[in-house]
This record gives C-alpha cells, sequence and structure tokens, in this order.
C-alpha cells in the first residue's frame, strides 16, 4: 500500500475485505452491518479524530481498577441538517475485535491499567486503520497521539 496517498474507497473495501479478522466478526456477530459500513464509520472515526470531534464516555470501572466500560461518540452535522447529532461506533469497535459491555448501551469492556486506556484504545484503533491502508503514516504519527475526551 502506498504510504503517502489514501486509497479509493473501492481499495478500502478489498484491504477490509482481505482482512480474515474483520470479515468473521461482522459475519458472526454483525447481521446488518457490511464490510461497505466499516469503511463508512472508518472513515467518519478518522475525521472525527481529525477534527477533534471524538469524545468518550467511561461507564464505569472495576473495584481493581483493571477494566473499565467506554463508549467512543463523535458529533455529527449532517449535510441536510441543522442539528448536530452523536454518532456511536457500536458495529465499528465490534467488527475491530472489542467486547460489549454486559450494561450494553453501547460500551465496551477495556481491560489493562497502568496506562491511559483511551489513548490506548485510539492508539490501536488508528494504527490497525493504516495497516488497512486508511491513513498513511504520517497521518497515523499524529492521530494516534489525539486522545478523545473524556465526558
Amino acid at each position: 500500500m502506498n504510504t503517502t496517498a489514501q486509497a479509493t474507497s473501492e481499495q478500502l473495501i478489498i484491504n477490509v475485505s482481505n482482512d480474515k479478522e474483520i470479515v468473521k466478526l461482522i459475519a458472526k456477530k454483525l447481521n446488518h452491518y457490511t464490510v461497505e459500513q466499516f469503511v463508512s464509520d472508518a472513515q467518519r472515526y478518522i475525521k472525527a479524530i481529525r477534527e477533534g470531534r471524538m469524545i468518550n464516555s467511561i461507564g464505569s470501572v472495576s473495584a481493581s481498577g483493571m477494566s473499565r466500560t467506554i463508549k467512543f461518540m463523535s458529533c455529527e452535522r449532517y449535510k441536510d441538517e441543522s442539528n448536530h447529532n452523536y454518532c456511536q461506533y457500536w458495529a465499528f469497535f465490534t467488527a475491530l475485535g472489542h467486547s460489549e459491555a454486559r450494561s450494553k448501551n453501547g460500551y465496551f469492556s477495556i481491560s489493562g491499567c497502568g496506562m491511559d486506556m483511551i489513548f490506548h484504545t485510539n492508539y490501536s484503533i488508528i494504527h490497525k486503520l493504516k495497516s488497512l491502508g486508511f491513513i498513511t503514516d504520517d497521518e497515523c504519527r499524529t492521530l494516534a497521539q489525539r486522545t478523545p475526551t473524556t465526558i
């Protein structure tokens, strides 16, 4: 994959379709979600991180501090509306292998301690999207450092 230019939507669909893990998770856990929707969500995620519109909510932290539930959302303004809406990334996170929290409501369980887990989650997602050809190496270095705002 060329690291100096972004791939076309068709190439991104091919790249994601070749990722057996994502395809398996979409087929197994997401009945009405497609590779095309994954590509669209990935592009929306990247744009929200780039523009600083990504926020997250920490639903709970375990008593041991070893896990927490989080939800990522972006504030979106659609072309045909004057209002802003919050878009969740539930299906996108599921396709990337994250486990839904028991409480559901769009939250995912994230394990780990001793670091900023919001930073780590975004960092991991951005690097995965780089490996799929969504962004260049330079963009990856920049976007991976942009921790979403916690509300």
